[in-house]
């Protein structure tokens, strides 16, 4: 900055900086404080200064018709600096009765007098903290009072935009077969999916989880999730479209991980067919330990010296030994006990090609669902089932998305597109 500007800075706020001496800590409040009346200033007078969306005395209209200039109206919008008041150039059609404000598209503005600034920050809030949360923070770092219902609203409308990106991209590609282009080869993909409930008005409901990772060429995890609350078929398409984005249809191996649900497996042969299958480590070992429960009792010695001899047989992929062992244990048992081997034992049988457990570790495969597992719980979890959270499905949907999106990396992109005029 200029230094004769810095200097008329210092002396127009002499007496305040003397107060402060040398307390870093309020000289650092009292200059924000200061830059904060400056930035709203300026911010007011470049506006002022601006055309403020005029066209002329009169602009095309979508019905074929003209537009006629009208008159300047006025706006109060919240910024990162304070209130400021815009006036915009207002036009109207005498055939088809539309009006339009040019300056609102152009600058980012939608229905909430809330700058696209003052939005991008609550919502960064926002995908990590409640409503009520983010507008105290808010406050806290800028200054700006933002009440927990517009943050409310703003990130619906934000969410709402990037949940239909997404489904226009998907429907784009189912019409035109143009499959996104990847910047990247990794040596091996791995694609995760698993499933998730949150408290909605109506109830508990499924919300679909999946990551997409590999080692990029300095060996760092790069990861991708996606969250919906589609059906399988549709988060199957919406999987499909992030893997390629990452490298599935160049990369030297892909490797699935699953619980062996029938969705996860339908999706697997739908778009990852030629992946190597794993049933992750953690959901077989979950069965064993049910059925353990099952036969022997809940935190008691036996069960555990029983679970443990059978994960080792499974960790050794030795299930043909496994499933010799349980069934003999079907004549033991009668009743709720015998019902618990019998699904163990469909349970193995029909996911035994994806539970070799030693080919799959000789060869470096993960075999573990860490990454979908950490997911549901960072995704999802972190933000839409905190502490008597209960959502509309527009709620959690856009939350959603606009989360993922910033997880995803993509922040940046999504407010260059101006979601509020969306």
């Amino acid at each position: 900055m200029d230094t004769k500007i810095l200097e008329q800075l210092q002396e127009a706020f002499a007496e305040e900086i003397k107060l402060a001496g040398n307390d870093l800590g309020l000289l650092e409040g009292l200059v924000r404080e200061k830059l904060q009346v400056v930035g709203k200033g300026l911010l007011q007078r470049l506006v002022d200064h601006g055309s403020n969306g005029y066209e002329g005395s009169s602009m095309a209209c979508r019905c074929g018709g003209s537009m006629k200039f009208v008159q300047h109206r006025s706006k109060d919008i919240h910024t990162l600096f304070g209130w400021i008041t815009v006036k915009r150039a207002y036009y109207h059609c005498s055939d088809c009765g539309e009006s339009s404000f040019p300056y609102d598209a152009a600058s980012g503005l939608g229905s909430e007098q809330v700058s696209p600034g003052l939005a991008k920050a609550c919502c960064l809030l926002a995908v990590d903290d409640s409503f009520e949360q983010s507008s105290r923070k808010i406050e806290a770092l800028t200054g700006q009072k933002v009440s927990d219902n517009t943050i409310e609203r703003v990130v619906y409308q934000v969410g709402s935009v990037t949940q239909e990106q997404q489904n226009r991209q998907l429907q784009r590609f189912l019409e035109d077969k143009q499959i996104p282009e990847s910047q990247t080869m990794p040596e091996r993909l791995y694609v995760a999916t698993d499933g998730t409930t949150v408290h909605e008005t109506d109830g508990w409901h499924e919300c679909k989880v999946a990551v997409v990772y590999f080692e990029d060429k300095q060996q760092q995890r790069k990861s991708c999730y996606i969250g919906r609350f589609d059906n399988s078929e549709t988060f199957g398409w919406h999987v499909w479209l992030e893997a390629c984005k990452c490298g599935f249809r160049q990369a030297g191996q892909v490797i699935y991980l699953g619980d062996g649900a029938p969705w996860i497996r339908t999706e697997y042969h739908r778009h990852f067919g030629k992946a190597t299958f794993i049933i992750d480590w953690y959901h077989a070992s979950e069965y064993l330990w049910d059925c353990g429960k099952k036969l022997l009792g809940e935190g008691t010695k036996p069960t555990e010296d029983w679970v443990k001899k059978r994960l080792d047989w499974l960790w050794d992929g030795r299930t043909k030994k496994l499933l010799d062992d349980l069934k003999e244990h079907l004549k033991k048992y009668r009743a709720a006990k015998r019902e618990a081997i019998d699904t163990l034992i469909r349970y193995i049988s029909t996911n035994e090609e994806e539970m070799r457990y030693d080919v799959f570790r000789a060869k470096g495969h993960d075999i573990g669902s860490g990454a979908v597992e950490g997911a549901c719980k960072n995704v999802v979890g972190k933000r839409l089932k905190q502490s008597g959270m209960i959502w509309s499905r527009r709620g959690s949907s856009a939350t959603l998305a606009l989360r993922v999106c910033w997880l995803n990396n993509r922040w940046d992109e999504l407010w260059r597109q101006k979601p509020l005029a969306a």
